[in-house]
């Protein structure tokens, strides 16, 4: 049974997610709608020209129509300040903690901004287990997977994903789990088609070594998620719609297929996986570039520097941080750690007594 959630008291809720894109659009939209409504209304009006009880109705109609039009189209910024405003749960405080090093790394500003991001996504999509529990280590690290490639992007809604079902074991092509085939190698996939549209699948083990080995470049959370970045443009190409610039976009294809060459020649270090096709490679490097920045940095410097491109992200700047993390591995707390919600206090008289 999933335990309860507990809080550490309300954190200050990230100013950049109550100014969002999306609010702006609803908002927009909320006002589209409502005079369309009213505007019809009048229309009706003019050219029929009711009188007496038939007049009053339609007044009333399309008012009521418009308050209607109005409130729908700020249904989701409602929700989302609803979200916002909760506190972050103390569960979800340790998996990061423990588990992300990309958490880990960042400035106090900056983990207030990531918590913000999970609490969004976490809200909003449903995390489904197929024949298995989703806890909250599960769906901590289901969230942080989305976050992490789009942390450069802070108005960016995930608008290309409903749900994302969690897998107990490796699948094939036909979704089958738990059989003898050699065919069920698969980790993940972004679904397509009417069946699948919108949906994500993660196998749970996979999904939970990819951030416990936070070092062997791999990460299949990372990767399904980058896919749905290079769908940003409405196709999975490798070719991502944001990040990439017209005037570097003939470079980067000529980047990708060296690469990909040396690849082939076994001449680098990148997953083999890669030469699958050019959405492939974009996705393999992209667990590459959060996983070990620094590496990248040292050995491929011209695809690192693109990668920070794409992503908007200054790794670089914090590779040292990067490293520390890395290197310390999955942080464990012992009853007289400092507590992870940052209060000063000790982690036993703190969130441990909370929990």
């Amino acid at each position: 049974m999933e335990p309860q959630i507990k809080s550490v008291g309300k954190p200050p809720t990230s100013p950049s997610r109550l100014g969002t894109g999306a609010e702006r659009h609803a908002t927009i939209m909320a006002v589209v709608s409502a005079v369309l409504v009213l505007v019809s209304g009048i229309l009706i009006m003019v050219g029929f020209r009711p009188t007496g009880g038939a007049g009053l109705t339609i007044i009333l109609t399309t008012i009521a129509g418009a308050w209607l039009a109005w409130s729908r189209s700020l249904g989701k910024v409602r929700r989302r300040k609803k979200i916002l405003a909760a506190p972050f749960p103390v569960e979800w405080e340790m998996v990061l903690q423990q588990d992300v090093a990309f958490f880990r790394a960042l400035s106090a500003a900056d983990k207030l901004r990531f918590r913000s991001e999970l609490k969004i996504f976490l809200g909003e999509k449903t995390i489904t287990g197929i024949r298995t529990t989703v806890d909250t280590r599960t769906r901590v690290l289901v969230g942080a997977s989305a976050v992490i490639p789009i942390f450069g992007f802070p108005q960016w809604e995930w608008d290309q994903i409903n749900e994302v079902l969690v897998y107990p074991a490796r699948f094939d092509q036909d979704f089958s789990v738990g059989g003898d085939g050699d065919n069920q190698n698969i980790l993940g996939m972004v679904g397509t088609g009417a069946m699948m549209n919108r949906i994500m699948i993660l196998v749970k083990p996979d999904l939970i070594q990819g951030f416990k080995n936070a070092g062997d470049k791999r990460n299949v959370g990372v990767h399904e998620f980058a896919h749905l970045v290079d769908k940003s443009d409405g196709v999975i190409d490798g070719m991502p719609g944001v990040g990439l610039s017209r005037e570097v976009t003939g470079p980067w294809v000529d980047l990708v297929r060296r690469k990909m060459q040396e690849i082939s020649d076994r001449e680098s270090d990148i997953n083999n996986y890669a030469l699958t096709n050019e959405a492939e490679f974009f996705s393999v490097v992209s667990e590459y570039f959060f996983e070990r920045p620094d590496l990248m940095e040292r050995k491929h410097p011209e695809l690192f520097s693109m990668m920070q491109k794409v992503f908007r992200q200054d790794l670089k700047s914090r590779l040292q941080d990067i490293r520390r993390e890395m290197s310390a591995g999955q942080k464990k707390f012992g009853r007289n750690s400092p507590c992870p919600c940052g209060s000063g206090m000790k982690y036993k008289k703190c969130c441990l007594s909370k929990m």
